[in-house]
């Protein structure tokens, strides 16, 4: 049997102009089997994707060429160069990962690189900042949970996006044993960084999902599935 998923992925823009090429690009783009509903909240566009897994994996993968398609026949980009400390100073937060933040931006549609303690990026600083701040509340509590700096980065790139507690994703991805335990009791891999992120975004997907259906009355739920 076919699995079926469900994501979402939120592309962001430099300007109104983009967003609406983004759209019109995407608007053109089909692929049998998987739906697509757009949401444009200022300069960004929300897509809503539902189909079989790997069709949907490829479509948002798609989506992503098409973002880059559209910023390079945009206007030349434009890009900086900022120091963590600089960032973290303005954002009015604590340290975290020049990585961590540049994995976000890129998550988020955007051109990122780390290098040591410097950020090469053509988001704009609102949103750097936004980002700092928010990643240095997830990433300081992830830090309780996780053994390894990759997996501190992981737990704190999933719960920042899908809205979930590091300690509920960690335990979770212990009894799964998609982590194993170390011996003071944190997490570790037990496989490479990026196999470890995609299978704990499958899990945060599963307990997010979880968590709305508890919220919802059962009439809801059995109108929704009619």
């Amino acid at each position: 049997m076919t699995r079926m998923e469900k994501r979402e992925v939120t592309f962001s823009f430099p300007d109104q102009d983009t967003v609406h090429k983004f759209i019109r690009a995407v608007e053109n783009e089909r692929t049998r089997g998987v739906d697509a509903f757009l949401e444009a909240k200022g300069n960004r566009v929300k897509v809503k994707v539902f189909g079989p897994h790997t069709a949907v994996d490829a479509y948002i993968q798609r989506l992503s060429e098409l973002r880059k398609t559209v910023l390079t026949e945009s206007e030349d980009e434009k890009t900086v160069r900022l120091h963590l400390s600089t960032i973290c100073r303005e954002a009015e937060a604590p340290k975290v990962p020049a990585e961590l933040l540049a994995q976000a931006l890129e998550r988020r549609g955007y051109r990122a690189e780390a290098r040591g303690p410097w950020l090469t990026t053509d988001a704009p600083m609102h949103e750097i900042k936004e980002l700092a701040r928010e990643l240095s509340e997830v990433y300081k509590e992830a830090r309780f949970y996780a053994a390894s700096e990759p997996v501190r980065r992981i737990l704190a790139l999933v719960c920042h996006e899908h809205d979930l507690d590091p300690m509920d994703l960690a335990y979770e991805a212990l009894d799964r044993g998609l982590l194993r335990e170390s011996e003071d009791g944190r997490c570790e891999l037990r496989k490479d960084p990026e196999e470890t992120l995609k299978e704990l975004e499958k899990l945060a997907s599963e307990l997010t999902s979880e968590e709305g259906e508890r919220g919802r009355t059962l009439e809801e739920i059995f109108e929704e599935r009619l």
